[in-house]
């Protein structure tokens, strides 16, 4: 019974984000779920209790796996100080990028001031606990030298524009669809080069 419950419930979730992305969050209803599916609204409403829990679910659905990666990746320390914030930069620009983020990051923009409690839960689900936790690596980095002293939190903002600073705009207005690792690969590097020559610790001349 509790493998078809939650077969079920993923039915929900998967054709919920299709209808998410068709007509956006305000556009989209229960009832019309419901009719894709072909199931009552009181089937959909036995599952989640709201449109905005359903959305909620069908967005972590679409970064659960790419999030772990990226805090497993955040809680190493850093050592090859270069080398691991590229690496680090590469996923978290891969996951802000890819198709299915960018639809839920264009939901939410096109929502804003609407459904400032959505928003809100959004924010703490994913980019509050990112910043929070390259806080935290950053601030190890800095106690152990191996970048200046600064406000952490302020350095991981810093370090997140760097990161968006060639796609923001394409994002913004659609010019662009989501890019090859390669090219991700190479904004990645810029960022983490701007972002050294602010914080990095200068070499003590001879």
């Amino acid at each position: 019974m509790k493998k078809k419950t939650e077969a079920r419930r993923l039915a929900i979730r998967e054709a919920a984000g299709q209808v998410f992305k068709e007509l956006g969050f305000e556009g989209t209803s229960m009832a019309e779920v419901a009719q894709r599916l072909g199931y009552s609204k009181a089937t959909l409403y036995s599952y989640f209790d709201s449109k905005e829990a359903l959305f909620y679910e069908v967005l972590m659905d679409s970064t659960n796996s790419q999030m772990d990666e990226i805090f497993q990746i955040i809680e190493k320390p850093l050592v090859n100080l270069r080398k691991d914030l590229e690496v680090l930069g590469e996923k978290i620009t891969e996951l802000l990028y890819s198709e299915e983020v960018m639809a839920v990051r264009r939901l939410l923009l096109s929502e804003a001031g609407r459904k400032n409690e959505l928003g809100l839960k959004c924010y703490q689900a994913g980019p509050a606990q990112f910043l929070s936790a390259i806080s935290q690596s950053l601030q190890n980095a800095m106690g152990r030298g191996l970048l200046r002293q600064s406000d952490p939190e302020v350095a991981a903002l810093h370090m997140r524009a760097l990161l968006e600073a060639e796609w923001i705009d394409h994002f913004l207005f659609s010019t662009s669809k989501s890019e090859s690792k390669i090219k991700i690969r190479a904004t990645t590097g810029r960022a983490v080069e701007a972002f050294l020559l602010a914080y990095g610790v200068p070499m003590s001349k001879p």
